[in-house]
């Protein structure tokens, strides 16, 4: 049994990259949708599609907001920044 493995501060490092990497991971997602418009406009601006991509940006850049948010409120002011 390896008491290591399951100690709180491995949980909580574990937890804490996992939360990054998700951060980081929705950021990229609004970066693709948004090179996605730029593709998009430059073929056709007029296309249908670009309604629903734009939706789709506003809605990829508020869900990254609020986990940038929650991540830095989680992690940055919570005293834990050194763990």
């Amino acid at each position: 049994m390896n008491e290591t493995c399951d100690s709180p501060q491995v949980r909580h490092h574990t937890v804490r990259k996992q939360a990054e990497q998700a951060k980081t991971e929705a950021r990229e997602a609004v970066e693709l949708l948004e090179q996605a418009h730029e593709l998009m406009a430059k073929d056709d601006a007029m296309q249908p599609a670009m309604e629903h991509l734009h939706a789709a940006i506003r809605e990829a850049e508020v869900r990254a907001a609020t986990l940038e948010d929650w991540y830095w409120r989680t992690y940055l002011t919570s005293g834990t920044q050194g763990t």
